[in-house]
């Protein structure tokens, strides 16, 4: 056990905020390790004087009052801050979806037609490769795509080539 957990541990224990089971095995563990029983009697007689200064001195107390405060307007800021990026999200989700089931709605046929496009002028002639090479092919009445091996062997248009 590391020194933070026993820590943690001691301090729960002197709070009594452990279960019965675990106060029990942190009560033999410190029996049986001659070190972190030491570390715990030096952490329960910080926790006593602390106890003891707060009980004599109550406005020490105040000061951990407006902390508490201080880091429940903190808190606050923070939540509405991910309030404010979760509603932004929740829009942009919402636009996004409309125009995605917009677009589906739809019909091919009221699309624009693809701008021809000499193919011969935007490609550089290629090389024989061993790789194989693909092109996109439209269906006869224009509502597909299909993609298509192209046989660079057996090709006749020197342009795809």
């Amino acid at each position: 056990m590391n020194s933070t957990s026993l820590h943690a541990l001691v301090v729960d224990h002197h709070s009594g905020e452990l279960s019965p089971e675990v106060a029990e095995l942190l009560e033999t563990y410190l029996g049986e390790n001659a070190g972190a029983r030491a570390e715990a009697l030096r952490i329960r007689e910080a926790l006593s004087i602390t106890e003891e200064t707060v009980l004599r001195h109550p406005e020490l107390g105040r000061v951990m009052e407006s902390k508490v405060e201080d880091a429940s307007r903190k808190h606050r800021i923070a939540s509405s801050w991910v309030a404010k990026a979760a509603s932004v999200a929740f829009l942009a989700l919402l636009t996004g979806s409309a125009g995605f089931f917009a677009g589906q709605r739809m019909s091919h046929s009221q699309s624009l037609p693809a701008p021809a496009i000499d193919n011969s002028t935007l490609r550089a002639p290629r090389k024989e490769s061993p790789w194989a090479r693909y092109r996109i092919a439209h269906e006869r009445d224009r509502n597909g795509q299909h993609v298509v091996r192209v046989d660079t062997a057996n090709l006749e248009n020197p342009s795809l080539r």
